[in-house]
């Protein structure tokens, strides 16, 4: 046990694997799952009871990263069967061996304000605002791609960034603390920043669509993040990996139609309470596209943010390969 805090205890649980279980249980192909990103928690949660999941795959580890960089790695290293990473990630896996067949969140980035009113970015001018990674990272990145598409001067906005990167987590709290005013954050934290203020402090929401939208009118939404295969998992069961699809379908649909009982599953894991997680679930876009529709949705998004500069690599001719199982 480690306390954290005057009302935060971690628990620590230790499993060690023995040598009677390290091959298949029953059959049933071991797979190793991890989430770059507590935005998919519930949806993820509800497909691990998937009876149908259950009886072909043995998961033999499910990794949470805190930081969400170190993921790549189990990509690269092909440590992970199945990750649940960003869209934007796919631009440095470009030339790998994987392939992202599903986007499931969109629209996933807000600004808020406590202690006064902002109706757009202007309104944000001379502030400081706290934003996650760093200055070169797609947040900030993005934003002042919209800055200066709404012809304002990047000069009056200041960013600001932990070391060595802003984490979600420490910008939610020094929000609700006080220590802030202007954040960038993503959800879940963001819905946990509305719940949290103190009732009646003046606030603002600005979400990142709307933003969007005013600087590419008619675009509608943008893609955020969705489910990656290693490519040998997706040659090697075929069959597996075309389920996982179904049942991630399913899960999904599941969730936005039953809030609730979403909540009540999730909350433990987000480490949230029950009704921040169901403010969270009213607030989040879950919407699961694939094919064809993906492959315009995602390379519009990238060719169009590739032009602006903020991603740098060019995307290989065959790239649109890699949203078809």
């Amino acid at each position: 046990m480690e306390k954290k805090g005057d009302a935060e205890t971690w628990v620590y649980f230790h499993k060690k694997e023995s040598k009677k279980t390290s091959k298949p249980a029953r059959g049933r192909v071991p797979v190793v799952i991890q989430s770059a990103t507590p935005v998919g928690y519930p949806v993820i949660m509800r497909l691990l009871q998937s009876k149908a999941l259950q009886e072909k795959v043995d998961i033999r580890e499910l990794k949470v990263w805190e930081e969400t960089e170190k993921h790549l790695g189990w990509i690269v290293n092909g440590k992970a069967d199945i990750s649940f990473s960003a869209v934007i990630t796919m631009t440095k896996l470009a030339k790998m061996d994987v392939k992202m067949p599903a986007v499931f969140v969109w629209d996933n980035f807000y600004l808020l304000t406590r202690g006064y009113e902002a109706k757009g970015l202007e309104d944000l001018q001379g502030r400081t605002i706290n934003a996650p990674l760093f200055r070169e990272a797609p947040p900030t990145a993005i934003t002042r791609y919209l800055i200066g598409k709404l012809g304002l001067d990047e000069n009056k906005f200041n960013f600001v960034y932990g070391k060595p990167f802003g984490r979600p987590e420490q910008i939610l709290w020094d929000f609700l603390r006080g220590n802030s005013d202007t954040v960038l954050l993503r959800e879940p934290e963001a819905s946990f920043a509305i719940a949290g203020l103190p009732h009646g402090t003046t606030s603002s929401v600005l979400s990142y669509r709307d933003i969007w939208n005013k600087v590419n009118p008619g675009y509608g939404s943008f893609p955020n993040a969705g489910l990656v295969f290693k490519g040998e998992f997706v040659r090697n069961h075929p069959d597996i990996a075309s389920l996982f699809m179904d049942e991630l379908n399913k899960a999904i649909s599941w969730v936005n139609d039953n809030r609730d009982e979403a909540a009540k599953l999730s909350f433990d894991m987000m480490r949230h309470s029950q009704a921040d997680v169901r403010l969270f679930l009213d607030r989040v876009n879950f919407n699961l596209v694939s094919g064809s529709e993906l492959q315009k949705q995602v390379t519009r998004y990238l060719g169009l943010l590739r032009d602006e500069g903020i991603v740098k690599m060019d995307l290989p001719e065959n790239f649109h390969e890699i949203f078809y199982l």
